[in-house]
Order: structure tokens, then C-alpha cells, then sequence
């Protein structure tokens, strides 16, 4: 899988990326945790977020 682009988001000495792909967002932790989804899910997710809709 080819990365479009990679953000790195350190804070206080933990360092989490998130990968973004033509058709996908992978979201890994520190420790090795990941999370994958599809480019739907996230514009999903995203719009959750925005519009503050999300469960508590």
C-alpha cells in the first residue's frame, strides 16, 4: 500500500500517526494498536465530529 501522506502527532513523549491512502485511514498508537478505515468511515467520522452528533 502506497502512502499519500502521513501525519505524526507528538505530544508529550507519545508520537501517534495517522496514514491516509487513495481508498483508506490507518490510525496507529503507540503500543502498537491500529485502527483501519475505509475513506467512507472516516468522511463518516468526520462529519460525526463536525456536526458534534457522536455518542456520549
Amino acid at each position: 500500500m502506497k502512502r499519500l501522506l502521513t501525519l505524526t502527532l507528538c505530544q508529550n513523549g507519545c508520537c501517534p500517526t495517522v496514514e491516509f491512502d487513495t481508498d483508506s485511514v490507518i490510525i496507529k498508537d503507540d503500543f502498537g494498536g491500529k485502527v483501519s478505515l475505509t475513506a467512507a468511515q472516516f468522511e463518516i467520522l468526520l462529519d460525526q465530529c463536525a456536526n458534534n452528533k457522536g455518542e456520549s
